[in-house]
């Protein structure tokens, strides 16, 4: 799977992570690869969810999960990391 889009619903996360105790990252069902921030900005899959883009809550998880399944037609995961 290979996602060329600029991402304008970013929900960044630098450095706060570790004081909200709810993690979320998006997975692709079509191979079970997470979703990841190339540092082109674009999307990218990532085997390994410490490398996931992450999201502090997950209204906004769900939110990115659904317009990423209606640009690209395909079904993206909400995943609560531990």
């Amino acid at each position: 799977m290979s996602f060329d889009l600029l991402i304008p619903w970013t929900d960044p996360c630098s450095g706060g992570c570790a004081d909200h105790p709810e993690r979320y990252a998006l997975r692709a069902l079509a191979g079970g690869v997470y979703l990841g921030i190339a540092t082109n900005e674009r999307i990218e899959p990532v085997e390994d969810p410490q490398r996931a883009w992450i999201f502090r809550t997950h209204d906004r998880a769900v939110t990115a999960a659904r317009e990423i399944s209606a640009t690209f037609g395909q079904a993206v995961d909400v995943v609560k990391l531990r």
